[in-house]
Order: structure tokens, then sequence, then C-alpha cells
């Protein structure tokens, strides 16, 4: 999506399994009252803030689950004062007992900080978000205090959420949760008079080695105190000229070239001057690599055209827990359904038994999401003192990887339960992405589709400020794992780095082209994308999904397969046999998207692709 909102967005994957899973709820957050304590006294240390009782209020929770269950007391402890941190202790967290049958799928805790103009009963009074907090909640248990925050209670929420299945056959799940806060007793002090001016880097850095040659950074607003007079806050990248921070604190890079490079942001005012630091080494991308399988077996690519010579039918479900299969002349060759809730035995029945379209069975694309999901198995947030590390009794359902907190970004386009990820940091996300990977491998899947892959558009989408070369840097990390399990791997949206993708990958899903009038390089000649100028199909940067299908190879002689998907509730492609005019007819859709030589499996779907809608061109059956 670059910078507008689609009309619709598919509820992908479980999140999408809502209706058949009514009856899952949310509770909402369970507060735990204030009691009256001993507090910050003046300036120092706020390890002996205002104190919340250990015990978690009884509360509803949906049938019999029960809360997460708080133990200790919470406080806040460090120097409440501008530029120094304070952190949340105290107080840890544990799941609820289950009912038996139920399963956890994961349990996080996640912390948010305010900044308040005033306090009473225990809360504080006229609160707004915290002035430097940070797009990462389950790794803020510490916080440094804002120069805006001066003058300021700080009220703090700790907020422990467990996501309970409750049936596997419809992947019913809910999501329980408990909360405690606590309200400093005492004001943020003043920046020390006489002391220079400081800030620094939030919200992630790239690792020190990248193949990223593009990086945004970000700094806090700077720490000082307002008697030593107006502060300025200026970067450079290497040797370069100084340059005035933004108001945002953001500010790029550029291109950079092959080698080491350095940051460095100085504020000063009459107190003097401070300086940050970064450096860091840009290398050259990881090449493609081939898809290989052990004992020389070969790995199946999806092509452009089936034996009819026309583009290879699919079906897309991954709203739905057990796959459904078309039969007859509904028949496809190709499923792409969830990774986690398709079982191997499901990828060996659709293989060996069921039919397919001009296949002699159908081939099985394993859908993962890029973005962290809070109902799947590796969820529970990674932090030093996360709950799966002090718990012996479960240690045995911990999966071998999990997303690290300071990973995890801000929420996915109004969906609570999924987040973005921080792609820069390739070492902490990919033994998650691996082992996911592994498991479609072992469940016998023939490709793997990655969503989520656009989140640096635009750069502020995450919270961490993320670039094209960002993305590259960890895609190409993933693709090549993809192959080197065995499997092939299909590219998804993001049209302004296809001509980039198509080297990586074996085929694209493509979400909403026609309507958007973007499915072949032709329509896109001449504008800007993603930091890149389109060309025409025949240039250099392509941005249609016919780079694809004019990719021409030996394991791909037809070229490469792209399956394109619109929405019955973006209310613009007619039904089959609906009355409709111009570009809105079913049969000029199948004649824009389907029929020309470059042509895409284009298929009308429910936006919650749980099967109740296929209509694939070119009559819809």
């Amino acid at each position: 999506m670059r910078g507008r909102a689609r009309l619709t967005r598919p509820r992908r994957a479980a999140a999408a399994i809502a209706a058949a899973a009514a009856a899952a709820l949310t509770v909402p957050s369970l507060a735990v009252p204030a009691h009256a304590a001993a507090g910050l006294t003046g300036h120092a240390q706020a390890g002996s803030a205002l104190a919340v009782p250990a015990a978690v209020a009884a509360a509803q929770a949906a049938g019999p689950i029960k809360p997460p269950v708080a133990q200790g007391t919470l406080r806040v402890a460090g120097d409440l004062r501008d530029g120094r941190s304070v952190h949340a202790t105290g107080l840890s967290w544990r799941p609820s007992a289950l009912p038996r049958g139920d399963t956890l799928l994961s349990f996080e805790v996640g912390y948010a900080w305010q900044a308040c103009r005033g306090r009473a009963s225990g809360h504080g009074t006229g609160c707004t978000k915290a002035a430097d907090s940070t797009a990462t909640p389950f790794a803020a248990r510490s916080y440094i205090a804002g120069h805006r925050d001066t003058g300021k209670y700080l009220q703090l929420t700790v907020t422990a959420a467990e996501i309970v299945e409750t049936d596997p056959a419809t992947f019913s799940f809910r999501a329980i949760r408990a909360s405690a806060h606590v309200v400093t007793s005492a004001t943020v002090a003043a920046y020390p008079r006489g002391r220079a001016p400081a800030t620094e880097f939030v919200n992630g850095l790239p690792e020190r080695r990248t193949g990223s040659d593009t990086e945004e950074f970000q700094v806090d607003p700077p720490h000082y105190n307002t008697a030593d007079g107006a502060v300025t806050d200026r970067y450079r990248i290497d040797n370069g000229r100084w340059r005035a921070v933004p108001a945002t604190g953001v500010f790029s890079t550029g291109t950079l070239r092959i080698g080491r490079h350095q940051v460095a942001v100085a504020t000063s005012d009459h107190a003097g001057r401070a300086a940050r630091y970064f450096s860091w080494r840009v290398t050259p991308l990881a090449a493609p690599e081939g898809c290989t399988r052990p004992a020389g077996r070969s790995c199946w690519y999806p092509p452009h055209l089936d034996a009819t010579h026309h583009p290879m039918r699919w079906d897309w479900q991954i709203g739905l827990v057990t796959p459904r299969q078309r039969t007859g002349k509904r028949a496809v060759d190709m499923y792409d359904i969830d990774g986690f809730l398709t079982s191997g035995r499901e990828v060996r029945q659709i293989h060996t038994r069921w039919q397919a379209s001009t296949l002699a069975h159908p081939k099985a694309v394993c859908y993962l999401d890029l973005a962290w999901e809070d109902y799947r198995p590796d969820a529970t947030p990674s932090t030093r003192g996360g709950y799966w590390a002090g718990t012996q009794a479960r240690a045995a359902t911990r999966p071998a990887g999990t997303f690290p907190a300071g990973t995890l970004g801000k929420i996915y386009y109004g969906y609570p339960e999924e987040r973005w990820v921080d792609f820069r940091q390739v070492a902490g996300l990919m033994p998650v992405l691996n082992e996911r990977i592994a498991m479609c491998a072992r469940k016998g899947f023939d490709a793997v589709e990655l969503d989520d892959i656009d989140s640096f558009d635009p750069s502020s989408t995450t919270g961490f400020h993320l670039t094209p070369g960002d993305a590259r840097n960890f895609l190409a990390a993933a693709f090549n794992d993809v192959h080197r399990h065995g499997m092939t791997v299909l590219w998804k949206n993001t049209p302004g780095l296809s001509w980039w993708g198509v080297r990586y990958t074996d085929g694209a899903v493509v979400e909403e082209c026609y309507i958007y009038n973007e499915c072949f390089a032709s329509a896109q000649r001449g504008s800007h994308q993603d930091g890149i100028t389109c060309s025409a199909l025949s240039g250099g940067t392509p941005c249609g999904w016919d780079d694809f299908t004019a990719a021409v190879s030996r394991n791909q002689p037809t070229g490469k397969w792209v399956g394109e998907a619109e929405y019955a509730a973006d209310g613009y492609v007619c039904s089959p046999g609906q009355k409709c005019s111009g570009q809105h007819a079913y049969a000029a859709y199948c004649r824009a998207v389907y029929a020309p030589a470059h042509g895409f499996a284009a298929v009308k779907f429910d936006v919650d692709l749980d099967g109740k809608m296929f209509y694939p061109c070119p009559k819809g059956s």
C-alpha cells in the first residue's frame, strides 16, 4: 500500500476465522486498584514509587478461563528526571490455570507510559502519551523521561494477555487480559542546569553489518534545561555537512556505498555540546539462491500457463481451518492455505487424493505472515525476564524460536492481534522465520507465500522507519531460506519492488491491482514508487506483475505464475451473471487481467478468503 488505504483488506489466516469462532471473546483490561503508599519524595530515586497490590481483583472472564495472575508489587524505579531512565519493577505475571482441553497459544506483557498533569486516588489526571515513548510496547519496561515530561507525573500501565485456543476444530480462541498501573508520587525533575544537552537513538538501529543501502534514523527530542537557552540539534552522515534534525526526529542517509559508515548527532546550547555516534558497514546484498532439495529431487516451480495454455488456476483459502476441495469444472491446480492450521496429513491428501484442473493432483502453498500474530505458537515475545524464560513446567511447549520483544512495533492496520516487525533485525527474526519455513517443509508444502513484505511503505508504517533497502536485506535472506528448504516462494504485492523481487522469487500473489489500475508495467511507466521510477516492461525497473509472467526460464518456460485477487467487499467487480457496464462487468475484468498474453490467474473472492466465494476467470466457474 503506497500511502493510501485499500477499500478493504483480507482478514488473513486465523484472524479471518472470526465467523467460525463467534464465541471467541476479548475481555477488557482488568485494572488493579491503587492503594496509597509512600512514593517519591523530591527528586530522589523512583524505587519507592506508589505501589499496587499484587493480587489481581476478582473479575469475570469468558467462560471458566481466568485472567493472568500477577505476583508482587508494581513500582517505578530509577531517576525521575529529564534524560534519565526509569523502569517497571516488582511485579511478575503468569498465565492462569486453563480448563482441560484449552491451549495457551501465547503470553505477552506490554508496558505503556503516560505523562499526567495531576494525580488523584492513585490515578493520573490529564494524562497523555509520555513524550519519548517508543514503538515497542513489549520491550518498554524501561523509559527515558523526556523534556516535555518535566513537571508531570508518570503513570505506568502494565498489561498481560493470554491468548487461549478453546476449540482446535474451528480455531476459536480468546484473548484474556489483566492490567495494573502505578503513578509516581513526584513529578519528573528538570534536566540539570549547566550540563550539555543530550539525545539518544530510538526505535531501533540497523545491524552492524547489513545489505541495506539506505537507512532512516530516529532520535528523541533533546534533553536540556531551559535556563541554558535554545538547543541546536544537528546530524551528519559520514563526513558530510551538518544538517538540522527535522522536528520528527527522523532523518535519512540517502543511498550508501558498500563499506563503513557513521552517523553523528550533536546537541548543543549555552551549557555545552554532546554527540551520539553509530557506526555500521554496508555489505553486498545476498545473491539469489536457487531452490534445492535433498537426494537430487527437483523443486516444483509454479508455471504461468497450465497444460491448456491458460494462467494456472488457484484458490486462496487462508481463512479456513480445513481446506475445501474444488471439484469438477471448478477444480484448481494450486491451493494457497494457512501454514500453521493445515496439517501434513491434509497436504498429503491434496497431493494424492484431490482433483486438479490440469495436473495429476493439486500443489499446496504454505501461507506465512511476516508480521507478528498473537494467536501463533511462536508469538510470546522473547525477553530476558519473560514468561517462558522463567517457567519450567511449560518449557517443553515453548517454540524453538520466538519474536524478540524489541522487534515488535505498531499494530497492523487496525488488527490489534497483529504487529509489524523490525526487518532490520535479521539475526533476531530469522530463527523465528526459519522455524516457520521448516514447518512448511515438514508438512510437505510445495511453495511458500510470505505476506506483509511492504513494511517500509511508507517508512513510518511500523514505527521503525524502515527503508526499501531494509526490506530487500531481510527478504533476500527469507527467500533464500525458503529455497534452501526445498520449496519455491511467492512475492506479495509491493509493485514498486517487483523488478527486484522477480530475481529472488518464483511467482507472485497480488491483491486488487485491477481496481487500482496497477496490474501491468505499461500503466505504471513514469510513476514513482518506493524510491524508484517505474519503467515499462522492457525497462530496468518495471512495477507491474507482468514482469513475473514474462520471466521465461528453464524451470518456468512459460513464465512465472501470478495469482490476482479482487474482493466482493470493494463493490468494484461485479459477479458473473450480474448486469454491469464498463470496467465493472465481470467479463471486462477477465479480459483486462486474465486474457492478455502476460495475464494472471484472476479470481474474485470474498474478503475473508473462507472459500464461500470463488469466481475464477474466464467464466467464474
